[in-house]
């Protein structure tokens, strides 16, 4: 059995904290010898604006307890707690030698694969080397070093590990639009009042700048084409969003600058015509929804076509047998859920278990 979670946000007041100890004590531990793996899918702890190694210690009990069960315990970075994949040796040594630290994790179970990642990934996949680095600068925090309160002078200490071109759009925002940057993409956990399709839309607007498709392109053309042709038959269902009907048009021998352009305009379409209010069933909508997630993970990642995808960061919990997909939902608020994964079948449950 697999165990997934995700979305913690230890060290932040909205965790749900307690909530996941008595899942600890009522059910994993209970179950110990039936799961063989327990995949924690990012954001377990929130060091954005907060000193990691307070952050690890002041969550050391969460770690070791779920590390002493038995079985392996993988640990899957995430936006909030992406510098995890980065510590330092002192910070390394409060950590669980059993657990390992990855970007994703490819498990078999029941005789299906299976890919976990955090899923900022599919979000921000147009612009992910800046967001990454983003993400990297929220988690540097120490209150005794100059500078640290300042996320752009992060960004450009940190420019050997960034390309030329996220480096020369830095330099170019204004402030304000820094200052926008900043507010939207570090906002609280709690409290945003848009739609999803709204804030999508409004990442896109404030991170256009930092669309680049000519850098990495290990990624399988064959199989982005299939799935990007795929994707335009439902043209027929959606015929007025023009950018679905044009990606039909793309071929194999279309270089991947073409592809990803085009797939970004179907993108950017899909959630402008969600925003539009026309009357569309929002589970139709839903479903074209993460047919193109899963096509934006394909350029961000290596996820294979046969894997079921099984993600956190959307906050809201759901399993997509159709489309190989699921989240495992968040321990924010009053919200708690798990990701189950036995004989090869996804199930999503609330805890405590109804």
């Amino acid at each position: 059995m697999i165990i997934a979670v995700s979305d913690l946000h230890l060290g932040d007041p909205a965790s749900n904290r307690n909530g996941f100890l008595s899942f600890i004590e009522e059910f994993l531990k209970p179950n110990c010898n039936e799961i063989t793996e327990l995949v924690l899918l990012g954001d377990i702890l929130d060091i954005w604006r907060r000193n990691t190694s307070s952050v690890i210690r002041d969550n050391l009990d969460i770690l070791e307890d779920v590390c002493n069960l038995g079985f392996n315990v993988h640990y899957t970075v995430g936006n909030h707690d992406f510098i995890m994949k980065e510590l330092s040796p002192r910070e390394l040594t409060y950590i669980p030698k059993n657990m390992t630290v990855s970007d994703g994790q490819a498990l078999t179970n029941g005789g299906s694969r299976f890919r976990f990642i955090h899923g900022h990934q599919m979000s921000y996949w147009y612009a992910l080397p800046f967001y990454e680095a983003f993400s990297r600068a929220m988690c540097v925090f120490d209150p005794e070093v100059e500078d640290t309160s300042n996320i752009w002078t992060i960004i450009q200490k940190q420019s050997g590990n960034l390309s030329r071109f996220i480096i020369d759009r830095v330099h170019e925002l204004s402030e304000k639009e820094k200052v926008q940057i900043e507010m939207k993409l570090a906002g609280p956990l709690l409290g945003h009042t848009s739609t999803i399709e709204e804030s999508v839309i409004e990442d896109y607007n404030l991170l256009r700048k930092f669309v680049n498709f000519k850098g990495d392109q290990s990624h399988s053309m064959s199989s982005i084409h299939d799935e990007m042709i795929s994707l335009s038959s439902e043209s027929v269902n959606f015929p007025k969003i023009e950018s679905l009907v044009d990606l039909g048009k793309v071929t194999q021998e279309s270089p991947y600058e073409q592809l990803a352009g085009n797939f970004l305009n179907v993108w950017i379409g899909v959630y402008q015509w969600m925003n539009s209010g026309r009357d569309t069933k929002r589970e139709e909508m839903m479903q074209l929804v993460r047919r193109i997630q899963r096509i934006a993970l394909m350029f961000s990642t290596d996820v294979d076509g046969d894997e079921f995808l099984i993600h956190g960061h959307g906050h809201n919990s759901y399993v997509d047998n159709a489309d190989r997909m699921a989240d495992s939902g968040c321990w924010i608020g009053n919200k708690t859920s798990f990701i189950k994964i036995d004989d090869g079948i996804v199930t999503c449950k609330p805890w405590p278990i109804r």
